[in-house]
C-alpha cells in the first residue's frame, strides 16, 4: 500500500471545521477572526477537484453548518453574536452553487428520511415542524409532541454511521507497544515529549510525535510507515512552535488520510 496525494488546500485562514458529506464531499470551514469573516470550501476526495471555494453568504461571520445531506449544506445563523443559540435555516445546493431555500422563522433540529425537523420557540416550549429538504415546504406539524420528537431524534442518531472514520489513539506505554521499534527508530536521539498518537490502517501505521525545540516549544511531526515493507512512506512537519499539543491533526475517512498542517492547510492522501 502507498499514499497518493489528492489535495493540498489553504486560503491562509484558520481551519475552523472539517465536515464530510454523506456523498463523500469534503467541506472546509475557515475563519478570519480578526476581520470577522467565515469562508466555506468544498472538494472531491478522489481527485481533489474543486466544487467551490471562498463561499460567503450575506452574513459574513455569525454563520455555521448544521449538516450536509445529499449535497445540500444546511447553514444556520446565530440569535446573537457570541451566543451559541442557532436560528434560521439556509439550504445551499453544492452543485447549483446557490441558496435553494431559506426559512427565517425555524431552527434546524435533525434530519431523517430526507426530511428536516425544525422548531419554533413559543412562550413555553416549542412547536416542531417537518420540512421537505429540497424546497423547505412545511409538510407536517408535530406541535409539542415531545415523545414523538424524542423518538425521531433517537432514530436519527442511531442511523448516523461513523464506521468509515478512524481516529488516532495515544500510546500509553511505548515499551509495550507492538510497533515500538519503528517509533523508537524514528525518534531516537530526539528530544521528544512523551505524547505520541497512532492509527493503524491495514498494513500502514500513522503516528505523530512532538519534538521540544530550542525555544522550548513543541513541533508536531507526522510519519507514515508501510509495516509489511518496513518502509517509511511519508514524513511531514504539521506545526511548529506550539505551546501545547494539537489534537486531531490527522484522521482517516474510508481510504483517505486527512491532515491539518499549520492550522491553515488541509492535505488529503488516497491510500492505494
Amino acid at each position: 500500500m502507498k499514499l497518493k496525494r489528492t489535495l493540498s488546500y489553504s486560503d491562509k485562514k484558520q481551519i475552523w471545521r472539517l465536515l464530510v458529506s454523506n456523498t463523500d464531499k469534503l467541506i472546509i470551514e475557515t475563519r478570519d477572526v480578526k476581520e470577522k469573516e467565515v469562508f466555506f470550501h468544498s472538494f472531491f476526495f478522489d481527485n481533489g477537484k474543486e466544487i467551490f471555494k471562498n463561499l460567503q453568504l450575506d452574513e459574513k461571520y455569525w454563520l455555521g453548518i448544521e449538516s450536509v445531506k445529499n449535497d445540500i449544506i444546511y447553514f444556520h445563523k446565530f440569535a446573537k453574536p457570541n451566543m451559541p443559540e442557532h436560528k434560521k435555516i439556509i439550504a445551499y445546493d453544492i452543485f447549483k452553487n446557490e441558496v435553494i431555500w431559506q426559512n427565517d422563522d425555524l431552527t434546524y433540529l435533525t434530519f431523517l428520511d430526507n426530511k428536516i425537523y425544525a422548531f419554533k420557540k413559543k412562550f413555553e416550549g416549542k412547536n416542531v415542524y417537518v420540512l421537505n429538504h429540497l424546497t423547505g415546504e412545511i409538510i407536517e406539524e408535530l406541535g409539542d409532541d415531545f415523545q414523538k420528537l424524542n423518538e425521531i431524534i433517537n432514530l436519527s442518531q442511531s442511523e448516523e454511521d461513523f464506521s468509515d472514520y478512524k481516529y488516532p489513539e495515544q500510546i500509553v506505554d511505548l515499551n509495550n507497544f507492538k510497533h515500538a521499534n519503528l517509533i523508537e527508530k524514528e525518534t531516537k536521539f530526539k528530544n521528544i515529549h512523551s505524547n505520541i498518537n497512532y492509527l493503524e490502517f491495514e498494513e500502514l501505521l500513522f503516528f505523530n510525535y512532538y519534538l521540544i525545540n530550542k525555544k522550548n516549544k513543541l513541533s508536531n511531526f507526522f510519519v507514515a510507515y508501510n509495516l509489511s515493507k518496513n518502509k517509511r512512506l511519508l514524513s511531514e512537519t504539521l506545526d511548529e512552535n506550539l505551546n501545547s499539543f494539537s489534537p486531531d491533526s490527522f484522521f482517516c475517512f474510508k481510504n483517505y488520510l486527512i491532515m491539518i498542517k499549520n492550522k491553515n492547510t488541509v492535505i488529503v492522501y488516497k491510500i492505494v
